[in-house]
């Protein structure tokens, strides 16, 4: 079927429920559609808990919050609102049913098996060269006539929030004129962990530099982090209990270290530098090309390795072979870097 002419939109949605990292990576189609569309409406559709990212950012009209267990209230509220676009990077089986249900005249999303055909306009996933996954969903929009401009993802703070940040920092004995490098050691996927051991050899680097080392404690992290103490014992350790605590924490540091997750995307978006431990990940796929404010590093074997999938037993492995060493030496870099900045903080 011949897709319908493409209209200017009045009104937009995005689309983009779960995963920290992957609704941080959407929010990079915003400020394209507000360049492109001044007048029109763009409303982001995101889930309960990843909502809180998308607090007071400027390019979105409403945030509309998907609850698993209120599905229809979330049908029906985007079909209230008669959008003239549907834009669906998350393209699964949750979302393509309401892209339908929507009533949208333009659906875009991936050209995915089973449920793809929901799409009035479809981006093929496979068989093309790996990107910059913002990049590709920028791509969503170049099918729909709108021109593109530098790739670049964005959350916002309010300056309350960053001074509470600080604050937060303060209250737990960091010491603001040292450079502050803070950790997350845990991923939702096991196979992209760097080792405690390696975590707990470069906190015991950084504090033989002078550097303050935060441990931002996740749900679940408390052993993990006392291992990591019997090596490093000077480390800080701030449980973290809600998202924009984090945000405001991570934006207080000078760089985070951790393995490929959502953190890493929220620090880019915040303006946090960044050193990112790839394991089994492609590292130019999640790392947005020529940006001095993150290091991507990725094991010398897997150099002429492409993407690993998680059974294949080097997946859990190729992490582990990034050495502290090379992690101190990249967080050095990015401090220098970065120094006039933090001086004239």
């Amino acid at each position: 079927m011949k897709p319908p002419r493409i209209y200017p939109p009045r009104r937009v949605l995005v689309v983009q429920l779960r995963r920290l990292g992957d609704v941080v990576l959407t929010t990079a189609l915003l400020e394209d559609l507000r360049r492109e569309f001044p007048d029109a409406t763009v409303d982001f559709l995101v889930g309960d808990h990843a909502s809180p990212l998308l607090e007071h950012h400027p390019l979105i009209h409403e945030r509309l919050i998907y609850a698993r267990d209120q599905a229809v209230r979330a049908w029906r509220a985007v079909r209230a609102r008669r959008y003239d676009w549907i834009v669906d990077p998350q393209s699964s089986p949750r979302t393509a049913p309401l892209a339908l249900m929507s009533g949208a005249r333009v659906r875009a999303g991936f050209a995915v098996r089973g449920w793809g055909w929901v799409y009035t306009h479809r981006l093929p996933r496979s068989g093309r060269p790996t990107e910059y996954v913002a990049r590709e969903r920028q791509r969503l929009l170049e099918m729909l006539g709108v021109r593109i401009g530098r790739t670049r993802t964005s959350l916002v703070l309010t300056a309350e929030e960053r001074a509470a940040g600080r604050r937060l920092l303060d209250r737990h004995g960091v010491v603001s004129r040292r450079p502050k490098v803070g950790l997350v050691i845990s991923t939702a996927d096991v196979t992209r962990e760097w080792p405690l051991d390696h975590f707990a050899a470069l906190s015991a680097a950084l504090s033989r530099e002078g550097f303050e080392t935060v441990v931002f404690e996740m749900p679940g992290d408390g052993a993990k982090i006392a291992r990591i103490r019997e090596t490093a014992p000077s480390i800080i350790q701030i449980p973290v209990p809600a998202i924009r605590d984090f945000m405001a924490a991570l934006a207080a540091s000078d760089v985070l270290v951790s393995a490929d997750t959502g953190p890493a995307h929220i620090a880019t978006a915040l303006g946090t530098p960044r050193v990112t431990i790839y394991g089994p990940q492609l590292p130019a796929m999640w790392t947005p090309p020529d940006d001095p404010s993150i290091i991507a590093l990725r094991a010398e074997s897997a150099r002429t390795l492409g993407l690993v999938p998680k059974h294949d037993p080097r997946a859990a492995t190729l992490a582990a072979e990034v050495s502290p060493a090379r992690v101190l030496d990249a967080v050095r870099t990015l401090l220098a870097r970065t120094s006039h900045v933090r001086n004239e903080a």
